[in-house]
């Protein structure tokens, strides 16, 4: 065989392996271009992650600060939340001192009994206006809701009717903060025939 034959051989030979060859190229360069992509998509899910990690610890903290104001406003407003009424009581026990005072210097009882009762108004008034309310309770249908019972006597009125208010009830706002004491009637218990008999015999004798 010639060289040119051989060189020929060589050549036919070398173009019959090329196709095997770039398959294996590209079969090799594929993995390494996956994982190229997987670990930039890792990176990114890495940046993202710690992006989250750190707003959330932004958020929990401005929480936290929010949650603590809440808790200064809430208990400045409990603490003055009465400033006012307390200012007005100030005014009346100014009266009252005022009031007992003058016996001192006036003899005049009407007048100073006068001046109680005024005083008596404008703690009243004032009381009204924070929202407190007296229970009615004298002639009117027992009910527990808004009276207690602490004693029951017989009476020609309706079972159940409150006799005498012992003790005045408050609402405020609306609600039972103090309930009235109170007499309840019952009914009379009704004496037989013989004994009617024996208080008439005993009242002729």
């Amino acid at each position: 065989m010639s060289g040119i034959e051989r060189d020929k051989e060589k050549k036919e030979k070398g173009q019959s392996e090329d196709p095997v060859q770039q398959t294996e190229s590209q079969t090799s360069q594929q993995p390494v271009s996956e994982m190229g992509q997987l670990g930039q998509k890792l990176s990114e899910t890495e940046t993202r992650n710690k992006e989250l990690e750190e707003r959330l610890l932004r958020l929990a903290a401005e929480f936290d600060n929010y949650k603590k104001r809440t808790i200064r406003e809430f208990e400045n407003i409990i603490k003055n939340a009465n400033q006012n009424l307390i200012l007005d009581l100030v005014d009346i026990l100014n009266n009252f001192s005022r009031a007992l005072e003058s016996p001192h210097n006036n003899q005049d009882l009407k007048a100073f009994k006068e001046g109680i009762e005024l005083i008596y108004i404008q703690m009243k008034s004032l009381l009204n206006k924070e929202g407190l309310e007296e229970i009615k309770a004298k002639g009117e249908k027992f009910d527990p809701a808004l009276h207690d019972a602490i004693m029951q006597l017989e009476s020609d009125q309706q079972e159940g009717t409150v006799l005498e208010e012992i003790g005045k009830g408050y609402k405020l706002n609306d609600k039972v903060i103090r309930h009235s004491q109170v007499v309840v009637a019952k009914k009379k218990e009704e004496t037989s025939e013989e004994e009617n008999n024996l208080s008439q015999e005993g009242k002729g004798e």
